[in-house]
């Protein structure tokens, strides 16, 4: 027998507005408008199901007034967006799964006797872009020249993601919630988010975006864990006037890693004389490996180009890699694109938690949102083990 109950129009104005539109389909947005207009009344299982699709715990369908959901990590947003003054379900659920990870490594740390991280926290606010971009360096163990190995930004993102994950920062990145492919994650609202912990510091990279941006992400969201601060990063195009302060120190911090300013400098006189400003910036991108809004804002920083110029580039790389996305044609390996997903370190370090005892296979497979199936792929992925 189905038993139907009244949802609080109150709860359900919540939902939708707590809920993107690529998370519903048309058929399930309508059914939502349905139940607040009163023309339908559903059933505990349809309540069911839809808490299942939207994320939003099962129990808040029964409340009468909305719930306070803790969300003051938006204050750390590089960007006062109106639209982060109620991050969206995908945001939050992504946050909580990535607190739930760092808790874990953290207690797993502390149990096997590892120290606090030294860098963490480690720089003053008032450090000069230059001291600072030496003692990342020192950290990575990188030469300022590190770009000239590399072949493409992927290839640079991948390195770096590496070389800070082996110092100790878990870096875990995905387009998706948890497993669910229907919950993409908006690179509009947010492209990184940094969580600052002195054993087992997070940083989470929205996967939809370019490597070019990734690649700046990462490094913007470090800084951040050598400062001591939380982050979200949600700027779009590079944004001047409106980042705070601590938001210009990881700018630059990111930049002069990427393109060095001497280095930079010498190459865009040389260029210079032979090309225009676009074909200028298009060579030395190809040579730094990075996107064109870095050498854009280089170019802009030391006056080679106005505002609007930097504005264009910024938007034209946004563009073209929308495009290139739009005509690519997405598949690969499905392991690999859930390995990718997960910090090669964490990863090794649940695998002897998992072997020794100290974790169930049930957490593990929450921890990294696999089944045992995949989960063992991912092992004969990333170690070479069944």
């Amino acid at each position: 027998m189905q038993v139907n109950i009244n949802v609080s129009e109150n709860i359900l104005d919540w939902v939708m507005k707590r809920v993107g539109p690529s998370v519903l389909s048309s058929k399930q947005g309508e059914l939502l408008y349905a139940w607040k207009e009163g023309r339908k009344v559903p059933t505990y299982n349809q309540i069911e199901k839809m808490s299942k699709v939207t994320g939003i715990p099962l129990g808040y369908f029964f409340l009468e007034k909305p719930p306070v959901e803790e969300s003051s990590f938006v204050e750390y947003r590089t960007v006062d967006s109106k639209e982060l003054e109620h991050p969206s379900r995908n945001l939050m659920d992504t946050l909580h799964d990535m607190e739930f990870v760092q808790e874990w490594i953290r207690n797993e740390l502390q149990a096997t006797g590892y120290d606090d991280l030294s860098f963490v926290g480690g720089i003053k606010k008032n450090i000069q872009t230059n001291d600072f971009a030496t003692f990342v360096r020192k950290c990575l163990q990188i030469e300022i020249n590190w770009y000239e190995s590399c072949k493409s930004g992927e290839e640079s993102f991948k390195l770096l993601r590496n070389y800070i994950s082996d110092l100790g920062v878990v870096v875990m990145m995905s387009g998706i919630v948890g497993n669910n492919t229907h919950r993409i994650l908006d690179t509009n609202e947010f492209r990184a988010f940094a969580l600052v912990d002195k054993k087992a510091p997070l940083i989470f990279i929205n996967s939809n975006d370019s490597f070019n941006g990734k690649l700046f992400s990462l490094l913007h969201e470090f800084a951040h864990i050598c400062l001591g601060e939380n982050s979200l990063f949600n700027d779009r195009y590079g944004s001047i006037d409106k980042v705070s302060a601590t938001e210009k120190i990881c700018n630059a911090l990111a930049a002069e890693i990427l393109v060095p300013e001497h280095i930079f400098l010498e190459k865009w006189k040389k260029q210079i004389r032979e090309k225009d400003e676009e074909a200028t910036i298009r060579e030395l991108a190809k040579y730094f490996k990075c996107g064109y809004t870095v050498l854009a804002r280089r170019a802009y920083d030391q006056k080679f180009i106005d505002f609007q110029s930097y504005q264009n580039f910024a938007r034209k790389a946004v563009q073209q890699y929308l495009e290139k996305k739009q005509t690519g044609t997405g598949g690969g390996d499905y392991y690999n694109t859930v390995a990718s997903r997960v910090d090669r370190r964490f990863f090794d370090l649940l695998l002897g938690s998992v072997s020794e005892g100290r974790t169930l296979y049930t957490d593990a497979f929450r921890l990294t949102n696999t089944n045992r199936t995949t989960f063992s792929n991912m092992a004969e992925k990333m170690r070479g083990v069944g």
